[in-house]
């Protein structure tokens, strides 16, 4: 769809939204509509539905809705409370409704009858332009609104916002672009959606979400809207950060519309969220300590976590040395914090890296060196990945050497595992790793774009930048790049941990 015709679509649709509201105000006034308004039941908290637990999945916004101008009619025969009522009982935390009457064919109705039938909380969808629609959703049961960035000037916006609250209802505002999510997070909403869906041009870009989530702090919500009809969907957008998606078309044409909420709003990907967090900086994991000091450095300069190598090599240690130096490494914080408790976020995670280690050795390990997280590096299935997740109660790190493009696929198969993403450097013999060479940037960039990934493989202080820059991976760990005639260099570690926390312009 062109330009034109798109920027043609939103005039249309705003012309016709203001005409029809417009008569709906003669039909009935203003001050009538506020009565009705605040004599509605009171409203359900939207918010708080839409809160995940920590590593769990996404919660489920479901859409109700007969038709979309990008994809025409959805459902011939269009039962919104029975639609509704299937999601509900899939899981669903709260229901979208469109109301707007000529582009999706909506009604204000259709959210009547679903907030008459359902327990969850209930979104009018619609191109809301005017207080007055604000006042109209809550009088017809409306528990949050949708209000569009592209749509309304930051006045409007703002004061649309307030308006909604002190009915007590929640707006999701919504975002398609750096700029508008910016808006959207200087107008103060707690829930604020990202939209795949470009408005202008209907096209759907993948990357929106990964984009733009560090843009927004982690004590707002964030939604990813559009583009998502599956659990792999579902799942990268959870992985990325998003807290809830907001699912419509793919619902409306399922027959099956309580078995897909059930699969959406239980897709996995809550790992990597609670792993990586929200914030836009890379995780950095400095790998193959040996020392007590230099447990402690890295505590003192910032790391996100620090390997211990339990693997055949130069940096291998005993698991009552690895305690050692995660003992050094808690007591360095202030307070010190007990073994074992590095993952409630107080300091950097102790991950021990094995391979092709039996899972019964790799929990015996984990407990007795009090490991936050474990990292696979050898020829470990996903299957065993999530045994090793079951067995130790622990976050999973799965290093992946790919060759070609022909080889992401494998991404997906361990990302739906639960596990988080390690890319190393491939290599030409049955080594596991650690040749500090850097492997192919670009491919790794196909990869970062697929998955939250983490970059290792011939990093170091001087190339890091650069690596950032072609590869945008949402961590990046390195081990022989900071040292010095094989040992630990602390100035390099302090160079390198300088470079990753200085912030590349986003968006």
């Amino acid at each position: 769809m062109s330009e034109t015709t798109s920027a043609t679509f939103l005039e249309r649709i705003v012309a016709a939204t203001q005409m029809h509201l417009s008569e709906r105000m003669r039909e009935t006034p203003l001050d009538v509509m506020r009565t009705r308004a605040l004599a509605a039941p009171p409203s359900r908290s939207f918010a708080a539905a839409l809160r995940p637990n920590s590593g769990g999945p996404a919660r489920l916004i479901a859409e109700v809705k007969r038709a979309s101008p990008s994809k025409g009619m959805l459902a011939e025969r269009f039962d919104p409370v029975a639609r509704a009522q299937a999601y509900a009982a899939g899981g669903a935390a709260a229901i979208s409704v469109l109301t707007e009457p000529d582009f999706f064919l909506g009604s204000l109705d259709h959210l009547r009858a679903v907030r008459a039938a359902v327990n969850v909380p209930v979104l009018r969808k619609d191109f809301l332009l005017d207080p007055y629609q604000v006042y109209e959703a809550r009088a017809a049961g409306a528990d949050a609104v949708l209000l569009i960035c592209a749509l309304l000037d930051d006045t409007t916006l703002c004061d649309l916002l307030a308006l909604t609250r002190s009915l007590g209802m929640e707006a999701l505002v919504e975002a398609h672009d750096a700029g508008e999510a910016r808006r959207a997070v200087a107008s103060g909403a707690n829930v604020i959606g990202v939209n795949s869906r470009d408005l202008r041009t209907f096209a759907v870009d993948p990357d929106v979400v990964r984009r733009l989530r560090p843009l927004v702090s982690a004590d707002r919500l964030f939604i990813a809207e559009s583009g998502i009809g599956d659990v792999m969907g579902a799942a990268r957008a959870r992985s990325f950060g998003a807290d809830a998606i907001l699912v419509g078309e793919a619902l409306m044409r399922t027959e099956s519309p309580e078995m897909m909420a059930r699969d959406l709003s239980s897709a996995l990907g809550g790992a990597m969220a609670q792993f990586f967090g929200a914030t836009g900086d890379p995780y950095v994991k400095i790998c193959g300590l040996k020392t007590a000091d230099q447990a402690r450095a890295v505590v003192e300069l910032g790391a996100d976590a620090f390997g211990l190598v339990f693997a055949p090599s130069r940096r291998q240690i005993t698991p009552e040395h690895a305690r050692t130096l995660v003992e050094a490494a808690c007591s360095s914080l202030v307070p010190p914090l007990p073994v074992g408790e590095g993952a409630r976020g107080r300091g950097p995670l102790a991950i021990g890296v094995f391979v092709n280690e039996p899972v019964e050795r790799i929990a015996e390990i984990a407990a007795t060196v009090g490991l936050d997280a474990v990292q696979l590096s050898g020829d470990e299935s996903p299957e065993v990945c999530a045994m090793v997740a079951e067995t130790t109660g622990l976050l999973v790190l799965r290093a992946l050497r790919l060759r070609s493009a022909d080889d992401l696929p494998l991404l997906d198969e361990y990302a739906l595992a639960g596990t988080i993403l390690m890319l190393d450097t491939p290599t030409d013999d049955a080594s596991y790793g650690g040749t500090g060479q850097a492997g192919d940037w670009r491919l790794a960039a196909e990869a970062s774009r697929r998955w939250p990934i983490i970059l290792a493989g011939g990093l170091t202080p001087d190339n890091l930048a650069d690596a950032l820059a072609a590869v945008a991976p949402r961590g990046v760990d390195v081990s022989s790049g900071v040292e010095t005639d094989g040992v630990k260099d602390i100035e390099k570690i302090t160079t390198f941990l300088r470079v990753a926390r200085t912030r590349l312009p986003r968006g």
